[in-house]
């Protein structure tokens, strides 16, 4: 898949929305101009036209008479497209007023159906004017007495009036064009500025990479700190594996040595090989061989977050299998939680609590209590789990604690077993970044308590 640049792509989002969001501003910014200059323009010339049917009149031989003034030179300059015109309808004598500015000027009216009046008796309509001027006309039909009928006209430039329209529509695009390129700019900047410390994430993995830092240090914003936490975490914990794994690879070499130089023994002896030392030799390095492959696949599984296993199921479970497999005790579950999810895989949890609850019913008098809940320890900010296991049986002298959990250890010679059981569960949690703490049990006998990672529920 081919890889893309989160600058480019914030960058050209935010200034396809900015484009955007300008050109729908100028619209409506151009629509409301357009709207209220429309407005203002036909009041005008409403006035004008109300000024001018007050301002002429008929005579006693029936002739109109009047001097308006519409208050515009307009009216005065010859095909300026602004003029005012009252003439009596069916007078043949052409006794019409008109202003300077008509000069004489005609032009056709549209039929009432086209155009009918408007309910304050006055109609508008476009026609054109000299110089090829476009004309707004607004008339109006007035009784002046004695059967005259007069018709008022006044005309306004809307040429002119477009034109205003455009200029605004050009200014305002330039000034707002020159404001959205500023705008993408600055944005562009603000990006780039706000992206900065991702490109001192990228040099610090870089440094880590080759060698010159151990972790990401430096300030870092807020939003990104827990980022730089978990990649500190993940290089930490992966660094940790690496040494862990060198640790086992030695302390493996080291193992296998005495095993291998008694078979090369046994293969320079003139005597017949022994079958019998072969096979325990074979078997010491198997074991060792598995005990180190498992070591290291917990190590590579700790601090990951694929793994959740629901302890309280695992733990339910094993007291039902343990109480069938020992009727004369009772076997009890105290867990202080709904919900308890180990930071690791199933079988290594139930290997853990397998041995711990075999290890108390074999050496309980009559009573086991398997618990279990979360703890918040003081030095990490990660929840852990303790399960303890106890049971009333004779116990073990606190002096040894220490030699229980060592392997192949027994106390006591006289019960079959391994002493493998607990060293296995030391190793375990040990592996998972946790401990096996022993103790003297409320019951009598011993109590084992282990320290898990849980699953981080934040």
């Amino acid at each position: 898949m081919k890889a893309f640049s989160l600058t480019r792509r914030v960058t050209i989002l935010s200034s396809a929305w900015t484009v955007l969001a300008i050109v729908i501003l100028g619209w409506l910014l151009l629509a409301q101009f357009k709207a209220g200059a429309e407005r203002n323009f036909s009041e005008l010339q409403q006035a004008q036209l109300f000024s001018l049917i007050g301002a002429v009149d008929i005579n006693e031989n029936g002739n109109l008479t009047g001097a308006p003034n519409l208050g515009e030179n307009s009216f005065l300059a010859p095909e300026s497209g602004w003029f005012w015109r009252v003439e009596i309808i069916g007078d043949t004598a052409n006794s019409a007023l008109e202003s300077p500015s008509l000069s004489g000027f005609t032009f056709p009216r549209p039929d009432l159906i086209s155009v009918p009046y408007d309910n304050q008796f006055v109609r508008t309509y476009f026609v054109n004017g000299p110089k090829k001027l476009k004309i707004r006309v607004k008339e109006s039909e007035i009784d002046l007495g004695e059967g005259r009928i007069a018709l008022f006209q006044v005309g306004g430039n809307q040429s002119e009036f477009e034109r205003g329209i455009r200029d605004f529509a050009l200014n305002a695009a330039g000034l707002l064009g020159a404001f959205g390129l500023g705008v993408v700019v600055i944005n562009v900047l603000v990006i780039l500025f706000g992206l900065k410390p991702l490109d001192r994430i990228r040099i610090a993995l870089g440094e880590i990479r080759d060698g010159r830092a151990d972790k990401l240090s430096g300030d870092f914003p807020t939003e990104l700190e827990p980022m730089v936490s978990e990649m500190n975490t993940l290089v930490e914990n992966n660094k940790r594996i690496v040494e862990r794994a060198r640790t086992q690879v030695g302390n493996l070499a080291h193992s296998l040595k005495t095993p291998i130089a008694v078979l090369q023994n046994e293969g320079r002896s003139d005597t017949p090989v022994s079958s019998q030392i072969v096979r325990a030799q074979a078997a010491s390095m198997q074991l060792q061989v598995e005990h180190y492959l498992n070591r290291a696949r917990i190590a590579a599984q700790q601090g990951s977050l694929t793994f959740r296993t629901d302890i309280i199921q695992a733990i339910e479970r094993m007291a039902k299998i343990m109480r069938k497999l020992n009727p004369d005790l009772a076997i009890k579950v105290d867990i202080s939680a709904d919900q308890l999810l180990f930071a690791g895989e199933k079988e290594d949890f139930e290997e853990i609590l397998g041995n711990l609850v075999e290890n108390a019913c074999k050496w309980a008098s009559g009573k086991v209590l398997i618990s279990a809940r979360l703890d918040a320890r003081n030095d990490s900010e990660r929840p852990w789990i303790i399960l303890s296991v106890e049971d009333d049986g004779e116990g073990i002298p606190q002096d040894g604690y220490e030699k229980a959990l060592k392997r192949g250890q027994r106390l006591d010679e006289k019960v079959p077993g391994t002493g493998l059981g607990l060293s296995i569960v030391n190793d375990t949690a040990i592996a998972y970044g946790g401990d096996v703490v022993l103790g003297k049990s409320d019951l009598g006998g011993l109590q084992v308590f282990v320290h898990l990672p849980a699953v981080n529920s934040n």
